[in-house]
């Protein structure tokens, strides 16, 4: 008579890894989840600062004033580029992002800011300590200038 071995996993061995998966889970999720609001707030950023150098472009392009105003007068909600042909792009509101700035932003024929110069702060509206915020600083030459950490 031949004994044959059992091949595979036993009922405990398979419920030990288990344990031990979901542990490491545990541990995991919360990194994640900061990492993935913080990355919600830089790509926001992001957003902004490539919105703001196409206005630019646009004002020199069309020899004429490019505005940039928020929707509903919250940048949280996204905002519109107009010239004197009309609207010409729209950005769409941001999930779960506080975005925070001047009332409107308009850039000369040259690309040089004519009104609202001053910070747009970008933060995640959950508010956690452990998100980074970031500060998009818009000076009269109209050229944006992103950096991390609140705008002060």
């Amino acid at each position: 008579m031949t004994h044959h071995r059992q091949q595979g996993f036993s009922l405990i061995e398979l419920m030990v890894t288990l344990a031990v998966l979901a542990i490491i889970i545990a541990i995991a999720v919360p990194s994640f989840k900061t990492m993935i609001l913080n990355q919600r707030v830089k790509s926001a950023s992001f957003d902004i600062v490539a919105s703001l150098a196409y206005a630019r472009g646009e004002a020199v392009k069309q020899n004429g004033n490019i505005t940039i105003t928020p929707t509903g007068g919250n940048w949280s909600n996204g905002w519109t580029m107009s010239g004197s042909g009309g609207v010409f792009k729209t950005q769409s509101a941001f999930a779960n992002v506080t975005i925070t700035g001047p009332a409107t932003i308009v850039f000369g024929r040259s690309g040089r800011v004519t009104a609202g110069t001053g910070n747009i702060q970008i933060d995640d509206s959950e508010s956690s300590s452990a998100i980074v915020p970031r500060c998009i600083a818009i000076g009269v030459t109209g050229q944006p200038k992103s950096k991390t950490g609140a705008c002060t």
